[in-house]
This record gives C-alpha cells, structure tokens and sequence, in this order.
C-alpha cells in the first residue's frame, strides 16, 4: 500500500507580493526507498496550487517559473499547506501586473477574462458583445423574447394580435374580436342602406326572366365596390316572383333571380362565401298581382345584411 501526501499552498514573488501565476510545482523525494512517482502542477492566477505525491518524507518541492529563481524547498515534517516566494526578475513582475490591467477594448474586463479582449462587450457574455439571436436590433440581455423578432417598446417582444385581424393589441379597441383598422380593430356597423342608393336597394325583373339589364349591372358593381371595403360582411340575396305562372316555377325563377345578381357579385370580385341565396317564390309580393304594375314590383331581388 501506498501512502499519499498532498501539499497546498500560494507562490508570490518575494519583494512585491505579486501572486505568481504558471509557476510549476514539483514534488520529488530526497531519497528513493520504494516505488512511487513525481507530481507536478501549474500555479492558478491567484498562485494557489495543491499537489500530490506516493513518496514518504523527506521531500522537496521544486518551483520553476520563467524570469524567477529556481526554488527547492525541503519537507521533512508532515506540514501540508506552505506561503511560498520566489525571487523573479523586476521586469517579470511588471509585464505580470500589466498584464492583469490590462483591458484592451475598455470594456472593464480585463484581458485575461475576457474572451473577446479587442471587442468592447459586456460581463453577461464573458467580454464579447452581447448577442442579438433574433436580429430585432435588440440584445439578448435586453431582449425578453430573444428568439423573436420584436418591438423595443415591448421589451423585444412581438405585439400580440389575439383576434387575428391585423391590428395589434396595443392600438384594438376591440382585442378579442376581428375588426376593421379603420375602426380601431372593432368590427364595422353596417347598413346596406350605406352601400347602395334606395333607389338602387331593388333590382327589378322582366316575367318570366332572370337577365340583368345595363342599369341593374351598374348598381350591381356599385355595390361591390363598397363590399370590398367590407372583407367581413355578410349580405343575403332575396329572390321573388310574381304569381304568373305555377308555384313551382315561381319558386325556381327567384331562386334564378338572386344567382344572377350573386354570380356577377363574384365576377366583380366579391368572395362567394360573402354571399346568401334565399328564393321565396311569390310567398311574399310588397304590391299587387292584380295589376301590371303590381306585378313588376314583385319580379326583384332584394339585398340586406346577414345576421
């Protein structure tokens, strides 16, 4: 069995008290009366160094450093922890005290902790600039969304849109529910009177046709043109029918009626899903069927908003 020893200890220089950093220790025997082997460690920064040996007292340590005397000191007692000088050269001392105030960058992190020592950057990153990952302009030790492109207003963080419809949280009157920019984020009240004229609020009909004249394509691509101001609104096309002719058919031409205003709609560049189709036959006429006039009042479709 071996026996071990460790010895602990600091090296400084011996008139100026200056730590000695990568001084190498040594521990050998004076004598070799058995197996056993030599350790040997470099001084940290601040001189500490612990070494360890399987060689029986006596012993020496050995302190070798550039620009510094050779030391040997002799151990015959079982003391573990030595303060130990040597004597180095005035000019050794002075490169090692520059040194370790030194600051290249002026960041006030000296060059020997500083990982980037020609860099201005900061402690948080070990003397390199700080990092900016999401490229938002914003430094991570800043940033608290550093993955996130963001807003410097928001801590680098992203605004949120809760409701989707492209107005930020900070500026939506109305967060929670899809609106118009226009409004503030809040969705648009609408009359379908503020789309069309009343005089225009009807396209009427010849009997027994579903064709649009000139006039009705007009007012119809009026009011496409508001409705594309309008992304989220909804409107229902009424089609009606006097009573010439049978139910049935009265029923299928209305339902023609308001397909022939709803496929221009779309050709003018109104969404499909934006639009209702309801055919009422001639259930529900707003003149009478006893008279011509009557009976052209009740050839039309009517547009209002869905609900």
């Amino acid at each position: 069995m071996f026996s071990q020893f460790e010895f602990n200890g600091v090296v400084k220089d011996n008139d100026t008290g200056t730590e000695l950093e990568k001084v190498l220790v040594v521990v050998k025997p004076l004598r070799i009366n058995k197996a056993g082997y030599y350790g040997g460690v470099y001084t940290e920064k601040d001189g500490l160094f612990s070494v360890k040996t399987t060689y029986d007292l006596p012993l020496q340590l050995v302190l070798t450093k550039k620009g510094c005397k050779t030391k040997k000191v002799r151990i015959r007692d079982k003391k573990t922890y030595f303060n130990l000088t040597l004597d180095c050269e005035q000019e050794t001392i002075e490169q090692i005290i520059t040194e370790r105030k030194s600051d290249n960058d002026n960041d006030g992190i000296i060059n020997s902790e500083d990982e980037c020592p020609d860099e201005f950057g900061v402690k948080e990153n070990n003397g390199c600039p700080s990092l900016d990952s999401d490229g938002d302009g914003i430094l991570n030790s800043e940033d608290n969304c550093p993955d996130e492109v963001g807003d410097v207003d928001n801590n680098g963080c992203p605004w949120e849109d809760d409701d989707g419809d492209g107005v930020l949280d900070r500026d939506d009157d109305c967060p929670n529910v899809p609106g118009e920019e226009a409004n503030n984020g809040c969705p648009l009240e609408v009359d379908i009177s503020n789309l069309i004229s009343k005089e225009n609020s009807i396209i009427l009909f010849q009997a027994n046709s579903h064709v649009l004249n000139e006039t009705d394509k007009s007012s119809i691509s009026n009011l496409a043109e508001e409705l594309k101001k309008y992304s989220e609104l909804s409107i229902v096309l009424e089609g009606h029918a006097s009573s010439d002719g049978s139910e049935s058919y009265n029923q299928n031409l209305s339902e023609k009626r308001a397909n022939s205003v709803k496929n221009l709609l779309v050709n003018f560049g109104i969404k499909a899903s934006q639009i209702k189709v309801i055919g009422y036959g001639e259930t529900q006429p707003i003149d009478s069927n006893n008279t011509s006039l009557g009976r052209s009042n009740n050839r039309r479709v009517v547009f209002r908003l869905s609900n």
